[in-house]
Formats: C-alpha cells, sequence, structure tokens
C-alpha cells in the first residue's frame, strides 16, 4: 500500500515530545561538483561523512558528456514552424577509439528525418577528446554542441555526478535510521531521535546547489509529522515497506557470501555489523511508534540465523590468521 502525500499531517515546527520526527524530500537534479568543493561541504555541514571516490573511467565520462547533450529547438520560418531535437548515438565502438555521432532529428513529419551534423570521439591511444565531420545548418550550431560535450567530458573526469552523490546522501540518511517512503522520489521519514540533523543535511543540499557545475537547482525541505495515531500507522507500514527490502537485500548478501566460501572475514563482519544495525533500527522504531513491529518477526529470525553462521566463520578465519602468524 502506497501513502499519499494528502494523507500526512505535517507541521512547520513542533517539539520532541509531539512529534513522531520529521518528512524530508529533496531532488538533486543533474549534478556536477568538483570533487575539492563537495569534500570541503561535506566537512562544513558537520557529520555527513565524505570518502573521496574514484575518478570516473574515460569511457563514462566520455557516454555521459555525450548524453547530456540533448536540446529541443523550435525555429519558424516563412509562416513554417519546424521542431528539430538535437542529441548524440552510438557508432560502432572500436578497441582504440570511443565515438558517438551528434544527431538532428526533425520531429512531427510523416516520418521524422534525422540528419548527421558531426562525429565526436576520443582516441584511447593520444588520449585526446575531439570531432570531425561538421555539417553547416543554418538552424543548428553543431560546432557549439561538441564543444560543450568536450567542455562536459572535462567536468566529468574531475567533478562528483549524481550517482557519486547521491551515495553520499543515502549513507547519511542510514546514520538518521531514515526509512524511505514509498511515494515516488527521494522521500524519507527521519524519526526524532535524529532529526536535529535534518538541518545540516538541509544545508548540504543548498551547499551543493550553489557550487553546482551544471547550474540546475537543488531542493531539500521537511516538516514535521505530527505524533497520532492515524500518523503512526501509517510510518509503521512504511516501515514494513521499506525494511522488507533490506532485509531481502541483507538476505542475499549473507547467503551469497556463505554458499561462496568467503575468505575475507572483514566482509563478513562488516555485513553481521549492518544486520546488528537493522535489528536496533527496528528497537528505535518500535518506541517511537509505540507498538510491537513484530510482522517482520520470521523474516528478522532468517536472517539472525545467516548472521551467526557469518560470525562463526569470521572468527575462524581469524583465527587461523592468527595461529598463522604465530
Amino acid at each position: 500500500m502506497t501513502n499519499e502525500w494528502k494523507n500526512i499531517i505535517g507541521a512547520a515546527s513542533g517539539d520532541e515530545a509531539h512529534v513522531l520526527g520529521k518528512f524530508l524530500y529533496f531532488s538533486l537534479a543533474n549534478i556536477l561538483i568538483d570533487k575539492e568543493t563537495l569534500g570541503q561541504i561535506c566537512e562544513d555541514a558537520l557529520g555527513i561523512p565524505y570518502a573521496g571516490g574514484k575518478r570516473l573511467s574515460v569511457a563514462d565520462a566520455f557516454r555521459s558528456a555525450t548524453g547530456d547533450i540533448r536540446e529541443r529547438i523550435v525555429v519558424r520560418r516563412g509562416g513554417e514552424q519546424n521542431i528539430y531535437a538535437i542529441y548524440c548515438r552510438d557508432n560502432k565502438p572500436t578497441s582504440d577509439t570511443l565515438s558517438r555521432e551528434l544527431v538532428k532529428e526533425t520531429l512531427n513529419q510523416h516520418t521524422n528525418q534525422y540528419q548527421k551534423l558531426a562525429n565526436i570521439c576520443y582516441d584511447r591511444q593520444c588520449q585526446s577528446f575531439g570531432y570531425n565531420g561538421i555539417v553547416e545548418d543554418e538552424d543548428v550550431d553543431a560546432e557549439g554542441f561538441c564543444r560543450r560535450a568536450e567542455d562536459l567530458f572535462e567536468l566529468y573526469q574531475k567533478c562528483a555526478n549524481r550517482k557519486q552523490v547521491e551515495t553520499i546522501c543515502l549513507a547519511f540518511l542510514r546514520m538518521l535510521e531514515a526509512t524511505k517512503v514509498s511515494i515516488k522520489g527521494n522521500l524519507y521519514f527521519v524519526p526524532k531521535h535524529t532529526m536535529a540533523k535534518v538541518d545540516a543535511f538541509e544545508g548540504f543540499i543548498e551547499e551543493l546547489s550553489e557550487n553546482n557545475r551544471n547550474n540546475t537547482p537543488l531542493i531539500a525541505n521537511s516538516f514535521y509529522i505530527v505524533d497520532d495515531a492515524k500518523q503512526r500507522e501509517k510510518m509503521t507500514e512504511e516501515f514494513y515497506i521499506a525494511v522488507k527490502k533490506e532485509i531481502a537485500e541483507y538476505q542475499e548478501r549473507a547467503d551469497y557470501l556463505i554458499k561462496s566460501g568467503s575468505r575475507s572475514a572483514a566482509t563478513m563482519e562488516r555485513w553481521v555489523s549492518k544486520i546488528d544495525s537493522l535489528e536496533e533500527k527496528k528497537r528505535h522504531y518500535e518506541a517511537i511508534l509505540r507498538r510491537e513491529l513484530d510482522g517482520l518477526d520470521d523474516e528478522f529470525g532468517d536472517l539472525k540465523l545467516l548472521s551467526q553462521e557469518l560470525m562463526i566463520r569470521a572468527r575462524g578465519l581469524r583465527a587461523r590468521q592468527t595461529a598463522k602468524a604465530a
């Protein structure tokens, strides 16, 4: 069952005694931000961890940069209107070259017309970005689009993208024991024992927006959720929906580590810790929602057995490593 916005009763202000927590929503849009700036913003936000991030591969940077070239152009001339879609589409790649072509598609025709305006490529051996075969067009600045793709290519290699920023956001929300609300989008219930840190998250998104190299606004806002029987029931439903997904993910991962005979004690211990944290989150929610959340007892029981098996295996590996070192 998916709750609607209209069913969530909120308030602009509230005290801990009369609220369940906060309802938080945010949008990351199409973000590109310098990694050094991102690290500083995380530090300024007090408590939002940032572990750097790997440099985006050349192939991913090329694909992302050319994929961002997408524009709709309306041209009126001599009483006639034409609508064009400008974008890049794949060419057949080679071992040495990444290549896509810039295309002008004339829309709303009996059969849409396609015209190649340029070829955009990256030479792996020379490590150089380039473009050629530019077609002069009175309505489209093909070379301008190619230059934009080149600028984006450089940015994607030194900036954090939406996926990387989203990873930081979701890691922080896990620290707050937030529960994703099943309405589509980035909407979360943050329980009252961690809701004080929502202000830091909103400030973090605001700073990201001001430093976004793509110049698209990012949004974050929140409001308090009133503590009454109806809202507790709705948040209970959301908790069940979200945690069932987490349990399934944890069970799948733990089962894989056991069946594959993992030799990494650290990996198994990390998943034991994640399972313990999920059980602790359940206990916190039981206190906030004033009810036993026993609808997942069977699933938690199965998960606990997997956790115990992981711990036994991890301890065995640690003991063998110690004995070998001695």
